[in-house]
């Protein structure tokens, strides 16, 4: 499983190039092949290399090829010395000479990149004679190439165009904010990769995500980690389905955030598909869990016995840890633990394993459900305690807690008090 890397400001990034101070403050370049990624730029911590005598930072974050077939090959943001003013975090050719310089979009909403101008006021009153091809979002960076009045010239990874220069910093401001340029991102490692709701398996399905396109990771987890997809909102994905990475932050092809998007509706249509399919499979379950003949009503003394099940499950809400494979209440529990020791407390042993669990004792009617029953999912068990509520142990991370009783397919209501 390929995890986060997690360094101090990115761990000042790392390198795809080897750079050599000259007189004058001047830098050559020299490529070490293989090591970055020139599709996605990403820039692994183990690839760092220190820069002895470079003044302000002590580390040359480099980037092999911003755009295929541009003359931009290199990228350097450490800032040489304070003396050097506008003349920091710039951009190199092959040969090492400066051919631009590093800017930072940090304005409000979105900044239009557009393809060609002909003149400021022609774009500014909406006429087309250029189009929008790309769009910066803030924190996205870029190579200013040159100035045209009002305008920016910049080339931003695949998008080479025209942005106004409202929003966008440079030089010593731009090194302040190098830190932000970057980003925690993930992507999918095929295209049936599954966006959930909540952090375990059988939890509603979002999106099936899309591969080849960069999400935003929001909360980094041992098995689980919430990430953030555009359209969509914010999810759960299994790590081991996904690739982390740090990545720098550049502008956005048009196209390419028409097709992201095209792709990711798919995804929450099959996500669609895959939820109805459960519903009719739950539908399937309950029709043969009524053909059960309804239990006789309970003795007080036994229903009595199902309140305090019930009552003594809940003192364990927000407090009891999920702790897999144990079954200790006062340490931890899963989900087949937390159900056999409630019970063992009342002297009724159970099976451990929640497969067990569901199928034995005895399967009555969901019309017919009462305190203390267990109600099985496809790999999960839950104490029903009423009202259409059960108290469970989820996922790990995560403390007992209520749920309501159709939070997943149900497969079986198993009784085992009588």
């Amino acid at each position: 499983m390929s995890k986060i890397l997690k360094f101090n400001k990115i761990s000042m990034i790392a390198l795809a190039s080897a750079v050599t101070i000259l007189g004058g403050g001047i830098m050559s370049v020299t490529s070490l092949a293989g090591v970055a990624n020139t599709k996605q730029n990403v820039v692994m911590a183990e690839d760092a290399l220190t820069l002895p005598g470079a003044g302000m930072g002590n580390v040359i974050d480099g980037y092999v090829g911003a755009t295929s077939g541009s003359s931009v090959e290199y990228l350097s943001t450490t800032a040489l010395g304070a003396s050097l003013g506008d003349g920091i975090n710039e951009y190199y050719d092959a040969n090492g000479s400066t051919i631009g310089k590093l800017i930072i979009y940090n304005g409000e909403g979105t900044a239009d990149v557009y393809d060609k101008i002909k003149g400021n006021e022609r774009i500014e009153n909406g006429e087309t004679v250029a189009k929008v091809v790309g769009h910066m979002y803030a924190g996205d960076v870029a190579t200013l190439v040159r100035e045209q009045g009002s305008w920016y010239q910049i080339i931003s990874d695949s998008v080479n165009g025209y942005v106004k220069k409202d929003g966008f910093v440079r030089g010593i401001e731009a090194e302040g904010m190098d830190g932000s340029t970057y980003i925690s991102a993930a992507f999918a490692n095929s295209s049936d990769v599954y966006l959930y709701e909540d952090p375990w398996d059988y939890s509603t399905v979002l999106c099936v995500l899309p591969d080849g396109v960069r999400y935003t990771l929001v909360e980094d987890g041992d098995e689980f980690s919430k990430i953030s997809v555009p359209g969509v909102g914010e999810g759960w994905v299994y790590n081991d389905d996904m690739t982390f990475s740090v990545v720098r932050r550049y502008a956005a092809l048009v196209s390419a955030e028409i097709d992201a998007t095209n792709r990711i509706n798919d995804g929450v249509t099959a996500a669609e598909d895959i939820e109805n399919g459960k519903a009719e499979e739950a539908a399937s379950y309950e029709r043969r869990s009524i053909n059960i003949a309804p239990a006789a009503p309970d003795s007080e003394d036994v229903a009595a016995l199902r309140a305090a099940i019930a009552a003594y499950a809940q003192q364990f809400v927000g407090v009891l840890p999920y702790v897999w494979g144990s079954s200790d209440l006062s340490y931890g529990a899963d989900c087949s633990g937390f159900t056999s020791a409630i019970y063992r407390a009342y002297g009724i042993e159970i099976s451990r394993s929640s497969d067990a669990q569901s199928w034995g004792g005895t399967s009555v009617s969901i019309d017919d459900i009462r305190p203390g029953d267990i109600v099985a999912y496809p790999g999960h068990v839950a104490l029903y305690i009423g009202d259409g509520t059960v108290v469970h142990e989820s996922v790990p991370g995560t403390t007992a807690s209520y749920a309501s009783m159709y939070m997943m397919p149900i497969i079986n209501i198993a009784r085992y008090i009588n």
